[in-house]
């Protein structure tokens, strides 16, 4: 994560004392509610940002995006 990203999210670094925007990673999770796509802090996992994903996160089937008639 960078910075702007973090800024973006708004997330206040001096919140997590000693830490930079690298210490920040965004990644997919499965939980009981689907998929998401949180923005985590890695020392303390924290979670700072947590978006809906879609239906099945990273898996994307080779039938997407086709249209039958």
């Amino acid at each position: 994560m960078t910075s702007d990203d973090l800024a973006q999210l708004g997330v206040d670094l001096a919140a997590f004392p000693g830490s930079t925007a690298a210490d920040f990673k965004r990644y997919q999770v499965l939980s009981d509610g689907g998929w998401y796509r949180v923005v985590k802090h890695q020392p303390t996992l924290t979670s700072v940002s947590r978006e809906k994903d879609r239906l099945l996160g990273p898996i994307f089937l080779t039938s997407e995006g086709l249209h039958l008639a």
